[in-house]
């Protein structure tokens, strides 16, 4: 028996995992290595051939995916009353319509107001097929203390342990398939510990979506495993501190690979994309 190490490039790190395990024997024993993207296996010398040609079978083509993202946000101010037009004097409140008072007294007008802000903000990022890119949704989040207490309900971290400077990002990893494009999503919170700036991925709260090329996708129509998370994940602070609830679309299309050099292909690719700011 022998051990070996099977980079996994490209391909889908799952989808060669799951080939893998099929063809370990008895005997064998297989690590997959998600971090370092790789897939270790000690077995018998037929067993690494069939691994190696199932491999060669997937191998992914190199692609790059350009991600449009927009960024929409209202405000939304109500000041509910009844329509009223009247006259102050000594006395009550006189009800008339229309003219002005003849008798110097002081005209009064209660009504419905209703004022909408909003703001749209478009970026792209372009991120080599089964990389990684962070959308940035606020760098100072409302809800601090309530994901506090959800993460310590995960056990995300110890309840002696305080942070501040909470913002909330989105894990966005493409994938083409064929003329499809499978989205992983994942949830992410980054704060600030004892100074160091640290950041924890909600891997329960992962979705995934498969588009055809050029398809919009609207996070807040996606189906969620927690519906209250997101009430509060994708909601920030506009840019006079009021609180602002945000509708994230993405759209991926699917491009070739250029030559080195002509473009940025990090597959590790944390862009600074987001709508709100720090209060």
């Amino acid at each position: 028996m022998m051990a070996e190490i099977y980079p996994v490039g490209l391909s889908d790190f799952d989808l060669a995992e799951q080939m893998a395990k099929q063809i370990v024997s008895s005997d064998g024993k297989l690590v997959a290595d998600k971090s370092g993207n790789r897939l270790i296996l000690y077995d018998y010398p037929d067993r690494h051939e069939t691994l190696r040609k199932l491999l060669a079978k997937v191998q992914a083509p190199a692609h790059n995916v350009r991600i449009k993202v927009a960024f929409k946000d209202n405000t939304v101010t109500q000041s509910d009353g009844v329509s009223v037009d009247g006259r102050i004097r000594t006395g009550p409140v006189v009800i008339r319509s229309g003219g002005a008072p003849a008798d110097g007294s002081t005209r009064i007008q209660v009504t419905n107001q209703r004022t909408t802000l909003g703001s749209n903000v478009q970026q792209e990022l372009l991120v080599i097929s089964g990389g990684k890119a962070k959308i940035r949704i606020g760098t100072d989040v409302p809800y601090a203390e309530w994901f506090w207490n959800y993460g310590l309900q995960l056990g995300l971290w110890a309840g002696q342990v305080r942070w501040k400077e909470v913002g909330a990002q989105m894990v966005v990893e493409p994938y083409v398939i064929g003329s499809n494009v499978r989205v992983r999503l994942t949830p992410e919170l980054s704060y600030v510990v004892d100074g160091q700036t640290m950041a924890t991925a909600i891997e329960k709260l992962t979705t995934e979506v498969i588009v055809a090329d050029g398809q919009e996708i609207d996070l807040g129509g996606l189906p969620a495993a927690d519906k209250e998370f997101y009430s509060k994940f994708l909601v920030g602070y506009g840019h006079q501190g009021e609180k602002r609830s945000l509708r994230i679309t993405l759209k991926p299309t699917i491009e070739s690979v250029q030559a080195p050099g002509a473009s940025n292909n990090d597959p590790d690719n944390d862009r600074n994309v987001g709508a709100f700011r720090k209060r």
